[in-house]
């Protein structure tokens, strides 16, 4: 019976991580099926219809700053995370602290400005972002810059590593990671379009945005998956080993 119930608790972490790793990849199958157009040629898309677009990113009202660079930009995915013993990441045991994301509108231009523009609206609270990453390192017993200790006292439930923690070697040090849409650079922006009021076309809701290429993208997310899934098969393999036994 025992060997049953763990069986049963090996197979539905292995599901879990397969979820977790399958999860980025769900959009890949539109995307690698969808032609990458220019801004101005999104004009004759139907409303709801999905799209890739690549174009140069400009500001359509105010920017955001950015939380551990201070860039002006017009959209910020963050994550903090830490070395600790019992951990299970990526990185390798390192546990995600905190995370968040805050996003403008913004548009997208043709190569050279004189195209048109196509309204970007991503979900203030949900879009994917897979642009180069700013990773601030910092050790468990350094001092941390100030821009980034404000925002560590800013942010609930995020204090200084546990002293414990801090006494095993190599461990308790934190990667402060930023990445960011920055304005005048080029991106492929992913998904739905929906016709605005006065008859445009503008992308909003759940995007995906990257500066990577369709191709580069997909081969890095096969990549990221990799470690969870083989885990998650793992698992699996190892809970109903366990239920049949």
């Amino acid at each position: 019976m025992y060997l049953t119930l763990l069986g049963a608790l090996f197979a539905g972490l292995g599901l879990a991580m397969a979820w977790y790793g399958l999860r980025p990849l769900a959009v890949l199958p539109r995307l690698l099926r969808a032609e990458v157009r220019r801004p101005e040629a999104v004009t004759d898309a139907d409303d709801g219809e999905f799209v890739a677009v690549r174009g140069t990113a400009r500001a359509a009202g105010e920017t955001v700053s950015a939380p551990f660079t201070g860039s002006d930009c017009l959209g910020f995915e963050f994550e903090v995370t830490e070395r600790q013993p019992f951990a299970v990441g990526i990185p390798w045991l390192d546990a995600r602290l905190d995370d968040g994301v805050a996003t403008r509108s913004f548009a997208l231009e043709g190569p050279d400005g004189s195209n048109g523009r196509l309204a970007v609206r991503p979900s203030p609270r949900r879009f994917a972002l897979d642009t180069a990453s700013t990773v601030v390192g910092v050790g468990a017993k350094e001092t941390l810059p100030d821009r980034i200790r404000q925002f560590v006292d800013a942010r609930e439930g995020l204090g200084p590593v546990a002293g414990w923690i801090a006494a095993i070697p190599f461990f308790g040090a934190r990667r402060y990671v930023e990445r960011r849409i920055d304005p005048g650079e080029t991106y492929l922006v992913a998904g739905r379009v929906e016709r605005e009021e006065g008859g445009s076309l503008g992308l909003t809701g759940d995007l995906m945005i990257t500066d990577r290429s369709v191709r580069g993208l997909a081969l890095s997310r096969l990549w990221r998956a990799t470690f969870p899934l083989l885990a998650a098969a793992v698992f699996v393999a190892v809970g109903l080993w366990a239920i049949a036994a």
